[in-house]
């Protein structure tokens, strides 16, 4: 059963839902309007934040555009999402780094912390814009910290040489908001204002060994809205250029919170909607406010959960599954090699091979093999795993063989050097072979029939309740009907077509009734134009439609099918 299919099932169960609403509501709620008579307009842009390439109003699209133009041709913006993509970018190069957060909340590991601030203390630089810092990172950071704040729809941030008014917006409305402010706080190191509000720090500068750490307690002031502004376009660029232009800036996503992170303000959008009167409508709230609309959803969700409880009884998907080892899953091989039958490409089967090949290195042993200086990275390479520094090297100069020259041949043999060394250092083990043998193969049927019986039995048994509760009397013959169609359809549903492992078949009829066949008994296999007949023995035969099955699984038996076929000849 394939996702197309499943939502196409879902849907349309959740369609019938809606017209047995529609038949049993005497008519709905008119819109909510306005004192005008018109509809509010509610825009759908203002609930993602700070999110470093999204063009809505609270994205960073043009604060992050405004970062690569700010450094020179020969620097450039990299993010950093974990500790090895961070410590590789620091090592890519000796050249000195500057780094950039934006953001809500900002923390980072020990171990992360300790390593950012080294590279400061060094002569890198440190930029973080945020609203709440973790308790590692502020102690760090703050001999005292006695934050503050101005609560107001606009403010004024000063410079030294010039002011720049800043608003705050929700649904393009001016909406008062907390200005935070550093108050009394106390840095470790000497400490610089460069902008203030009300007469109280928001931006400032701290030394840093032979490095700087740029702090700013105002976000928001980055937004695309605030930086489409002039006035807020000129303040970010007066940010941006505290930041040398020659150093490469490493985005640290890394330390990105989620918002309710150490904080009761998880409802922050919706208090201010709230508060100014124009909160999202809920479709939920309609529904709860409405008996006959509640009622609907509440059926609807009973009869979602009981296709779950039957479609449970499903208890292998059509990839077999075998159970997870670390870093390694039978279900991602099945997968490749169902890319790679169907579009035959062997180097893009190899280009897949060298992305995870590469990537089980960094994981396992915190190397990047596309770092440049190769020979270091390879010496790294066969210390850490004490394997035979040639083998290397020629396994890895096989991933970069030119497309006219790799065949199905070359693959098997990368693939073959590959797993000689997952295997040597112990990423993988002889056991997985052991269970790939042991696993069963399920093989389905169409899912067209089981729908069409589950869809046209729903619809009979609600349609017999609306006529039972109009009084009319045929409606005691529609709904026992549908019953019928939905249990037929659930039994087609949940048995499969045939079950193959090493032991036995298992075939099973249209209504779930089972036949089992042993394997080791097939004497031949006949080959027919939409099928097969397979004999066991001289009596027992099993004749396979290929029509009953859905399309995946048409093409997997096939290919079973003419196989045994094949080595049977």
């Amino acid at each position: 059963m394939n996702n197309q299919t499943k939502i196409g099932l879902v849907g349309g169960i959740v369609l019938l839902m809606v017209l047995m609403v529609w038949m049993f509501s005497s008519g709905g709620d008119a819109d909510i309007v306005n004192k005008n008579g018109r509809k509010p307009y509610i825009s759908s842009n203002w609930t993602k934040r700070f999110e470093l390439y999204d063009k809505k109003p609270l994205g960073l699209f043009l604060f992050t555009s405004l970062a690569k133009a700010h450094i020179d041709s020969s620097s450039k913006v990299m993010i950093a999402k974990n500790w090895g993509i961070l410590d590789s970018l620091i090592n890519s190069s000796p050249k000195k780094k500057s780094f950039l957060f934006v953001g809500n909340n900002f923390g980072l590991l020990n171990n992360e912390l300790e390593l950012v601030l080294n590279e400061v203390e060094e002569g890198a630089e440190l930029f973080i814009a945020y609203n709440n810092l973790t308790d590692n990172v502020q102690d760090e950071l703050f001999v005292r910290s006695s934050n503050s704040f101005e609560y107001n729809a606009h403010v004024k941030i000063k410079t030294i040489r010039r002011s720049f008014q800043m608003i705050n917006l929700y649904q393009n409305d001016t909406v008062a908001t907390d200005w935070n402010t550093f108050g009394t706080s106390k840095t470790y190191g000497a400490k610089k204002s460069l902008s203030k509000i009300l007469g109280q720090d928001n931006f400032i500068r701290i030394n840093h060994g032979k490095g700087k750490i740029h702090l700013l307690s105002t976000p928001t002031v980055f937004y695309n809205y605030q930086v489409k502004r002039m006035l807020g376009y000129k303040y970010a660029e007066y940010a941006l250029n505290q930041i040398p232009k020659n150093q490469d800036i490493i985005l640290l996503e890394l330390g990105r919170l989620s918002d309710d992170f150490g904080t009761n303000n998880d409802n922050y959008l919706d208090d201010i909607a709230e508060e100014f009167g124009k909160r999202d409508d809920s479709y939920l709230t309609l529904l709860f406010q409405n008996p006959t609309l509640l009622k609907a959803m509440l059926l609807a969700i009973i009869g979602i959960l009981l296709f779950v409880i039957f479609r449970s009884k499903r208890k292998r998907p059509v990839v077999p599954y075998v159970k997870k080892k670390k870093d390694m899953t039978l279900a991602f091989a099945e997968t490749i090699t169902s890319i790679y039958y169907s579009k035959r490409n062997p180097h893009g089967l190899l280009q897949v091979q060298k992305k995870n090949f590469y990537a089980m290195v960094q994981k396992h042993f915190y190397l990047d093999l596309n770092r440049k200086d190769q020979e270091n990275v390879r010496n790294s390479l066969a210390e850490k795993s004490n394997y035979n520094r040639k083998d290397i090297e020629q396994l890895v100069d096989l991933y970069d063989a030119k497309e006219e020259n790799v065949n199905d041949q070359y693959v098997a043999n990368v693939l073959s050097q590959q797993q000689a060394f997952y295997k040597s250092v112990g990423i993988i083990s002889d056991k997985t072979k052991d269970r790939i043998k042991e696993r069963e193969t399920v093989y389905r049927r169409s899912m067209l029939i089981p729908s069409i019986f589950i869809l046209s039995g729903v619809f009979l048994f609600f349609f017999g309740l609306y006529y039972l509760v109009a009084s009319i009397g045929i409606g005691i013959i529609f709904w026992p009907v549908g019953v019928i169609l939905v249990i037929l359809g659930i039994i087609r549903l949940s048995q499969p077509f045939l079950i193959v492992n090493g032991k036995s078949w298992r075939y099973y009829s249209l209504y779930g009734k089972k036949k089992e066949y042993n394997s080791k008994e097939i004497t031949n296999i006949e080959l027919l134009t939409d099928g097969a007949k397979v004999n066991f023995g001289t009596q027992e035969r099993l004749i396979i439609n290929y029509k009953e099955l859905s399309r995946f699984d048409q093409k997997q038996l096939k290919q079973f099918i003419s196989k045994l076929h094949t080595q049977e000849l």
